[in-house]
C-alpha cells in the first residue's frame, strides 16, 4: 500500500474512533462500498474515502468542530470557520482532513487541507423519483454558481480558452470574474435551498441531494447495516450492498477500461507539512 493510502486509513481510524466517542451513525458509500466487495480495501487506482452520515447525525457532527482543536485533525464544512483555510471552503459537503499535509487540488480553486475523507449528508424523502431528481438538479444549480464565483481564473487562462476556441469554457471564466464580487449571495441562495429538505421526516427513499449522478435508494438499506473488512481495519455499509452497488454500478464486479482507471488529481501535493497559499505558489515556481 502506498503512503498516501496509508494516511488515508489513518484519518479514516480517527474518524471511526471520534464518530464512535459520540454515538454517530456513518456508512461507507460509492467506491469506497465498492472497494470493501471487491478489493476488501481500496479500489487499486482510487485513493479517498467516501463516508454517508444520515442527516440527523451530519449536523451533529458539524456542531462538534471545536473538540478537534488539538487532535492533529479538523472538520472541514463552509459554515465551519477554520484556521488553516485561506479562504472560501468550495466544498457542499464536510471532509474530516489532517492538519500536517497540503492538498490543492484544481488551479482555479486556490484553496489548501489536509489528506481527508469526504463526508455527505443522506436525507430520506416520501415525494415520486422525479420530485426528488429536480431537488438534485437544482442543488447543482445554486451549487454551480457558488463554485463559479470562487474560482480564480487570470487573463492567461482566457486567453487560452479564446486560443483554442473554447467558448463555454471561456464563458465560464468570463461569469467567474462577475460574479466572484458577491460569493457569499450564492452560498446563500445555496443554504437556503438545503433548508428546505434538511429537516424532513423519515421516508421511503433516500439520496445525498448534492450527488448528481441521479440515484435514488431506498432508505431500508442505510438503516440495517453490516461490518465488513477493510484494508487493517473496517467498514460499515449497508447490508443489502448487493442491490446498493447494483443501483450505483450495474455490473459493479466487471472492472473498468484501463483509460477509466486513473485517481484524483492534484495541482499540488505535500504529504508531510501544512503549507500557506503563499508558500504552495513559490513551491510550484522553483
Amino acid at each position: 500500500m502506498d503512503a498516501l493510502k496509508t494516511r488515508l486509513l489513518q484519518v479514516f481510524q480517527f474518524t471511526k474512533n471520534f464518530l464512535q466517542q459520540h454515538n454517530l451513525r456513518y456508512i461507507g458509500c460509492g467506491g469506497t462500498v465498492l472497494g470493501a466487495i471487491r478489493h476488501k480495501g481500496f479500489i487499486p487506482w482510487d485513493d479517498d474515502i467516501d463516508l454517508y452520515m444520515p442527516r440527523a447525525d451530519y449536523e451533529r457532527l458539524l456542531k462538534l468542530a471545536p473538540e478537534f482543536q488539538g487532535s492533529g485533525y479538523e472538520l472541514l464544512h463552509w459554515d465551519i470557520q477554520s484556521p488553516t483555510l485561506n479562504s472560501h471552503y468550495y466544498m457542499p459537503f464536510a471532509k474530516i482532513a489532517d492538519c500536517s499535509s497540503t492538498i490543492w487540488e484544481f488551479k482555479h480553486l486556490p484553496f489548501l487541507f489536509g489528506i481527508s475523507i469526504d463526508i455527505f449528508p443522506l436525507d430520506e424523502f416520501d415525494e415520486s423519483d422525479e420530485a426528488i431528481t429536480a431537488r438534485q438538479y437544482r442543488s447543482h444549480y445554486y451549487f454551480d454558481k457558488y463554485l463559479n464565483a470562487v474560482s480564480h481564473y487570470n487573463l492567461s487562462d482566457m486567453l487560452q480558452s479564446l486560443c483554442k476556441a473554447d467558448v463555454h469554457r471561456l464563458g465560464v471564466q468570463v461569469l467567474s470574474k462577475w460574479r466572484s464580487r458577491c460569493p457569499e449571495k450564492y452560498l446563500q441562495a445555496f443554504r437556503q435551498f438545503e433548508q428546505g429538505y434538511k429537516n424532513n421526516d423519515p421516508g421511503p427513499k433516500c439520496v445525498c441531494v448534492t450527488q448528481w449522478e441521479g440515484r435514488i435508494f431506498q432508505s431500508e438499506w442505510f438503516r440495517d447495516v453490516i461490518e465488513v473488512p477493510f484494508e487493517n481495519t473496517t467498514l460499515i455499509i449497508p447490508r443489502d450492498w448487493n442491490a446498493y452497488l447494483s443501483t450505483l454500478y450495474g455490473d459493479y464486479m466487471q472492472l473498468p477500461p484501463e483509460e477509466k482507471r486513473v485517481s484524483h488529481p492534484h495541482y499540488f501535493f505535500d504529504m508531510n507539512c501544512r503549507l500557506t497559499l503563499d508558500d504552495a505558489k513559490r513551491r510550484l515556481t522553483t
